[in-house]
């Protein structure tokens, strides 16, 4: 690993933004240009801000033209891919800043977002992290996902009935139904700023101090998904989680699910969840949660082929479901991410 960019005991930063690449050297481009541009528009100035980028085993990241529009960046570049936590932490520990935005790559910044979340934990009692607003952009993850940003991106933290609605498709039969959205903070308007439990880390501005005392991501959700959620909850033992409606920034959104193809993602996705449920639930918790997830991926299968559409090719689909539902019963599958071949995308 070689970190390369300013001395990091040189000068005070306020905010560090602080984004991970992996196969998305052009979303990355793009998200450093949005940034470059809104950084002089900071009235705090602009030497004030810092952008550290962990090259996650990035094959086509080109340095030249991150440096072309940021030229004091910091880049770690590890030669494997570590996971999204494993490299998000590297990357706090070497900013400066005393808040941290994490910040997937494919986000762009509308108008200066540094200014509005520096000014938003001194104007928030007790806030140890804030979350910008994420709306969509052209290409978004609605094709992954079926769900825009608004009900993408806040949630409340995991409970034994949210499990059974998803899992036993009582959301998919019943869209919108009133604990849905309560689940998703759809029952409140975006116009003003309230607490959150579980804001997505795709953009989450975090206190730095209380993000390395709690260690940071945790390492064993690994490559990726469920460390949000596990490190939302873990913040709320320190303070409040705010949702902050005027910063917004556009997402694209699932780049990485798209990349890796349903049939892998969707067993990691459920083995970090099961992960989540043992570590925060106990014995008791996490196996009630496994027995939702066979009946879920049992109902998956079974009503597969009298889907009309699907977002996805069904073969795809039924892969995806079996090897949940293998983990499920003990029988995991070691998977890891590699990074697409770029010639070939």
């Amino acid at each position: 690993m070689a970190a390369r960019g300013p001395d990091v005991s040189a000068g005070r930063v306020g905010l560090s933004v602080v984004t991970v690449a992996w196969s998305s050297a052009a979303s990355l481009q793009r998200c450093a240009e949005s940034l470059a541009g809104a950084r002089p528009l900071a009235r705090d100035g602009a030497d004030r801000f810092e952008l550290v980028v962990v090259d996650n085993d990035c094959p086509d990241l080109d340095e030249t033209r991150l440096r072309s529009v940021w030229p004091d960046l910091v880049l770690i570049r590890n030669a494997a891919n570590l996971g999204f936590g494993p490299a998000a932490n590297q990357g706090v520990a070497a900013s400066r800043g005393e808040f941290v935005l994490l910040l997937n790559p494919d986000t762009r910044a509308q108008d200066s977002p540094f200014d509005t979340l520096v000014a938003a934990f001194s104007a928030t009692p007790g806030a140890v992290a804030v979350a910008p607003r994420l709306v969509d952009a052209e290409a978004t993850n609605i094709a992954v996902t079926g769900e825009s940003q608004e009900v993408f991106q806040l949630r409340h933290l995991p409970t034994l009935g949210q499990a059974m609605r998803e899992l036993l498709l009582i959301d998919k039969a019943w869209p919108r139904n009133r604990w849905f959205r309560r689940d998703r903070y759809l029952d409140r308007s975006r116009d003003g700023r309230f607490d959150v439990e579980q804001p997505a880390a795709s953009a989450l501005a975090v206190r730095r101090d209380v993000f390395l005392e709690l260690g940071g991501f945790d390492p064993r959700f690994a490559p990726a998904w469920f460390e949000d959620v596990d490190l939302c909850k873990r913040l709320l033992t320190r303070g409040r989680i705010v949702f902050l409606p005027d910063c917004v920034l556009l997402h694209e959104g699932g780049e990485a699910a798209r990349r890796l193809g349903y049939d892998s993602f969707l067993p990691i996705y459920y083995r970090n969840a099961r992960r989540y449920w043992r570590k925060h639930h106990g014995r008791a918790g996490a196996a009630l949660y496994r027995g939702l997830l066979t009946a879920g991926m049992m109902l998956r299968l079974a009503v597969l082929p009298f889907r009309r559409r699907l977002p996805r090719p069904r073969a795809q689909a039924a892969r995806a479901y079996l090897h949940v539902l293998a983990g499920a019963l003990g029988f995991e599958r070691a998977t890891r991410l590699r990074a697409p071949d770029p010639s070939a995308t």
